[in-house]
């Protein structure tokens, strides 16, 4: 029995990088409002914007 691949799309790839960027730029846009703009809370804004661009890059399949 063959097995079927499903391929994703470059489309998918596209939003997961925008959304990941979009959700970075409003982490630290709160960070900022909340006096809370530090390297340690820069840094954790990128792990989570990553695992959200690669979530919603998984999710559009």
């Amino acid at each position: 029995m063959s097995r079927v691949r499903i391929k994703s799309g470059k489309a998918s790839l596209i939003g997961g990088i925008v959304v990941g960027l979009a959700s970075f730029a409003l982490w630290t846009a709160i960070a900022h409002e909340l006096h809370a703009d530090t390297m340690p809370w820069l840094a954790t804004g990128v792990v989570v914007s990553a695992a959200i661009g690669v979530w919603i890059r998984l999710a559009d399949l």
